[in-house]
């Protein structure tokens, strides 16, 4: 017996399973297509929006930042993003708001200044097709980086039903719109962060396992927002 939710992962909404939904909906009964069925209102259903991790005061103080600048939406994809990826204590909190601080200069930037050129060809990142350097340079507020993490990041967005063809059809101007804490959080994830700061190792530390060198780049800038993130997070 077919299972519609495993079923409909796979829909993208090509002519054939445009048809076959349709040839569905055709074979159902009218009772079962009313807008008053518990199956419809279920589906429709808003679940309640997510608890914030800090206030916009905290996060505003933390950037740098105004918290008149720090929209709810953003305030709820943080939430989001957190309980996602299991960034649920204080502690950890405040190692990734202070990563991503120094890293977009205080959320100002959720795409990387420089084009991406420098990174054409590095296939450490994965940029093995011409024109990946500027396509795939850093996203998100943790600056993600290369066709391989993009593609990291579309494999999960698939895995849990949510597949999204434009994360490696566009590129950093599109998850740096459209995912900006997503695509940092299962950063933070993928690589173990959250286990590493469990231990509460140095900033240096955090920071060389974000930039890859030790120690950092912008290694006092990184001090100063995990710094301000520990203090206002009470940690």
């Amino acid at each position: 017996m077919i299972n519609l939710e495993a079923f409909f992962h796979y829909y993208e909404g090509k002519p054939q399973q445009k048809e076959a939904v349709q040839m569905l909906q055709d074979a159902m009964p009218d009772s079962l297509l009313q807008a008053k069925c518990a199956w419809v209102q279920k589906y429709r259903e808003t679940p309640p929006a997510p608890k914030w991790p800090l206030t916009k005061e905290e996060l505003g103080e933390i950037m740098l930042c105004s918290p008149a600048s720090l929209p709810d939406s953003l305030m709820d994809d943080l939430a989001n993003c957190c309980k996602t990826f299991g960034i649920n204590t204080r502690e950890n909190l405040a190692y990734f708001l202070g990563q991503c601080g120094h890293e977009s200069a205080g959320l100002r930037y959720p795409v990387e200044i420089a084009s991406g050129a420098a990174y054409e060809g590095r296939s450490d990142l994965g940029n093995t097709q011409p024109g990946d350097g500027v396509k795939f340079a850093g996203t998100g507020w943790l600056q993600c980086t290369g066709r391989h993490n993009h593609q990291k990041f579309a494999d999960y967005l698939r895995s849990i039903g949510r597949p999204d063809p434009k994360v490696m059809d566009i590129g950093k101007t599109y998850t740096s719109e459209v995912y900006p804490w997503s695509i940092s959080g299962f950063w933070w994830q993928n690589n173990d962060m959250n286990r590493f700061c469990a231990s509460s190792p140095s900033i240096d530390a955090v920071g060389a396992r974000v930039n890859g060198i030790n120690p950092p780049n912008g290694a006092q800038d990184r001090r100063d927002y995990t710094n301000r993130a520990f203090r206002v997070l009470g940690v």
